[in-house]
């Protein structure tokens, strides 16, 4: 099993958050410590949380799996190993999370954590041919690991500029205006009026991006303007990131 993969095909790199490799198959698992009740939309390709009564949309981590199915047979096909069925599958941590979808669509491809073991079951009788001998394994294992990049490049280094030079708050994602100002557990836009609940996201993204892969409350705290450590805190908490260490040692990493 390997974990973090980053990978290039070519023309671009990818990411895989968990990998299993097995000599009849590998499947790619996306896995998400989102709490509240999710409701998957397969017609717009987004997931929409609802969590302390608040509803906020993300990305559709099943397009997400899926397109990292196609670009490592692509990666395979480029190194020379066997055409073998890539599986994929969206795993939520959080027993207490409810699943939901208009359709039954989804039903295979999201899960629970404890019914992953049921699913990889299901998927080896599928495939119960074996496609890779053991040298092939061992050698794809080598290779695996050798070609693995670190995402670990400084942008703001790369681009020669100072980060003390960056504008912090958090951006309207209607007019661009900054900073916009958390009040009353909104974001609001002193320049066009308009109100935002997860305005926040797009700041921490770039932070990430320019600043580094992690992030404290109290970094928070600063580089969006939000005067309350426990309004911070939970705005993080609410994003769904990895998180690391206890109270005030707690960090949330870039997933």
């Amino acid at each position: 099993m390997y974990h973090g993969l980053r990978l290039s095909n070519g023309s671009q790199f990818f990411q895989i958050d968990t990998l299993l490799l097995t000599k009849g198959f590998a499947i790619i698992l996306e896995v998400k410590n989102w709490n509240g009740t999710l409701i998957f939309e397969p017609e717009f390709h987004q997931v929409i949380r609802i969590h302390n009564e608040k509803e906020e949309a993300f990305h559709d981590p099943i397009s997400q799996a899926e397109h990292q199915s196609r670009q490592l047979k692509k990666w395979m096909a480029i190194h020379g190993f066997p055409d073998i069925p890539v599986e994929f599958s969206v795993v939520i941590s959080s027993p207490s999370t409810i699943i939901k979808s208009p359709s039954n669509q989804n039903s295979k491809k999201v899960m629970h954590a404890h019914r992953l073991l049921t699913n990889l079951n299901s998927i080896k009788k599928l495939h119960s041919i074996e496609r890779l001998n053991e040298k092939q394994i061992k050698k794809m294992n080598q290779t695996l690991l050798k070609k693995h990049v670190d995402h670990d490049i400084d942008v703001m280094k790369f681009i020669k500029v100072n980060p003390d030079v960056i504008l912090t708050g958090v951006h309207c994602p209607k007019c661009g205006s900054l900073p916009m100002i958390y009040h009353w557990g909104k974001w609001h836009c002193p320049a066009c009026k308009s109100i935002s609940s997860n305005a926040h996201h797009q700041a921490v993204q770039d932070y990430f991006l320019l600043i580094k892969p992690v992030i404290t409350s109290k970094e928070f705290r600063e580089f969006t303007h939000v005067g309350s450590l426990n309004s911070a805190t939970r705005l993080l908490s609410s994003m769904g990131l990895l998180q690391k260490g206890e109270k005030s040692q707690r960090v949330y990493l870039k997933m």
